[in-house]
């Protein structure tokens, strides 16, 4: 996981999602937002005019946001091609190693040696085959089929029949191939199947009882 660009992740999908742990407030979050897309299409010096002209706050209080982002790091400006522009690098890199921070949580709660081991290849596999990283929500998502007690082998071959079926491969499609290459294998052993959306939900919700960390109390 080691080396991961901003490009490689949803990183406004973290952004939002983690802005609360970040210590930002939802001001802070939009004016990010909106400079991040003004530097997609231009390095410029971001100024709270600028920001004013698409947003709905006053000027003065996108200055005192601005001032405030760059006093905490969020925000710095680059003057290495002679001329000062903005960038968000800085939220950028914390915003990376909150994606790390969650793949290390997520080996963690795979107690299990050999889950670690299953996991981590699989997120290896399916990163090479898709040609990039994985999503907060796609990670969950692998970690349920392993929780599942769903084989790796399986895994990849579900996800080799959805590449010869589409160039854009995504969880969602594996997903579907899984319960299906389930439910086949089984009406092949036993000449029925309890692999249906109803089996997933089931499955899903004892897997979340089983996790609970039941305390007793004094009522």
């Amino acid at each position: 996981m080691n080396g991961v660009s901003i490009e490689q992740i949803d990183y406004r999908y973290i952004l939002i999602d983690k802005y609360k742990s970040l210590g930002l407030s939802e001001y802070d979050v939009i004016v990010l937002l909106s400079i991040d897309n003004i530097l997609k299409k231009e390095k410029v010096l971001i100024t709270a005019e600028l920001l004013a002209l698409k947003m709905n706050i006053a000027v003065n209080e996108i200055d005192a946001i601005l001032v405030s982002l760059t006093t905490r790091g969020f925000i710095a400006y680059d003057n290495s091609n002679d001329s000062i522009v903005t960038t968000i690098k800085p939220t950028y890199d914390m915003i990376i190693d909150l994606f790390n921070m969650d793949i290390i949580r997520l080996a963690k709660e795979n107690s299990d040696k050999g889950k670690q081991s299953e996991l981590q290849n699989i997120f290896q596999i399916m990163q090479n085959e898709l040609g990039r990283t994985l999503s907060p929500l796609e990670i969950e998502k692998v970690s349920e089929w392993i929780n599942q007690g769903i084989k790796e082998e399986t895994i990849v071959e579900c996800l080799h029949i959805c590449q010869n079926k589409s160039k854009k491969v995504t969880i969602n499609q594996i997903d579907k191939a899984i319960m299906k290459y389930l439910s086949s294998r089984d009406i092949e052993k036993e000449g029925y199947s309890s692999v249906n959306e109803k089996w997933k939900k089931d499955v899903e919700e004892t897997i979340k009882i089983a996790n609970v960390k039941w305390t007793s109390r004094d009522e």
